[in-house]
């Protein structure tokens, strides 16, 4: 397969991911803003794609969404409703209130995945993408997560990330370690600064000027894994609106609460 052909389908995938998060109509001149493409390189790719009956064109506003077709790829695959349906809405509703991006994150063994992230609607957009991770150890949600677990099982995380060479004990000694899992014992909500974070390049964590505020949702009984939702931005504006952007958090996760105990 040649080099252009890999970069074409990972360019349609990115516009399938665009549309995941913005949920609504867009124009070629809003695609090409948001995603960097040359005008005649995304123009074929849409042109490709409305063949195929993958993506539709308004002739009235000339504006895409993707089409009916996309579903029958994945029809056949079980999804979770909470996560899909009710969580997604929350999320939504909270980049609403907050004008910020929002993400939603669960455990992966060692890490943190980032299941969803939804984008700003204008202005300075999210580094963050859906389907990418960080260390537990080295991630506000994770820290949340592990505060709340036996320590003997928090402590096997750090060893065991320690032991596979992710993080170096000399950079980020296991004291230091502890002292985070304390400070976030008590707290329901986790602020984090990219800034104090140590520079892993494989894992993308050091964006020197974002911070992002992260708390833990309630999940269904039996719900496959335990989850937690962020707003995150600037530093300066997510520090200066930390109040506000706290109740956000809880707001939402009170409402998901509040939402489960009818089901």
């Amino acid at each position: 397969m040649t080099a252009d052909k890999v970069k074409s389908a990972a360019r349609v995938f990115e516009i399938l991911e665009f549309f995941a998060s913005h949920r609504q109509p867009a124009r070629l001149h809003e695609l090409g803003a948001a995603l960097g493409y040359p005008v005649s390189s995304l123009t074929a790719l849409l042109r490709t794609m409305l063949d195929m009956g993958y993506m539709t064109l308004d002739p009235a506003t000339h504006a895409y969404l993707p089409g009916p077709r996309l579903q029958t790829l994945t029809g056949w695959m079980q999804v979770d409703d909470y996560e899909q349906t009710v969580l997604f809405d929350a999320l939504c509703r909270l980049r609403e209130a907050a004008g910020e991006p929002v993400v939603l994150a669960a455990p992966a063994d060692l890490h943190v995945d980032y299941v969803t992230s939804l984008h700003r609607q204008e202005g300075r957009n999210t580094h963050i993408r859906a389907g990418d991770r960080r260390l537990m150890v080295q991630n506000g949600t994770g820290w949340l997560m592990l505060a709340r677990a036996p320590r003997p099982v928090a402590l096997q995380i750090y060893r065991r990330t320690v032991a596979e060479g992710l993080i170096s004990p000399r950079d980020y000694p296991q004291a230091a370690f502890e002292a985070v899992l304390d400070a976030n014992r008590d707290t329901d909500v986790s602020i984090l600064h990219a800034r104090d974070l140590l520079d892993i390049p494989t894992h993308r964590t050091v964006h020197w000027d974002a911070s992002m505020m992260s708390t833990l949702i309630p999940v269904p009984p039996g719900h496959a894994r335990p989850l937690g939702i962020g707003i995150h931005g600037p530093t300066e504006r997510i520090s200066r609106r930390a109040d506000e952007l706290s109740e956000l958090l809880r707001r939402t996760s009170a409402e998901l609460a509040a939402r489960l105990e009818t089901v």
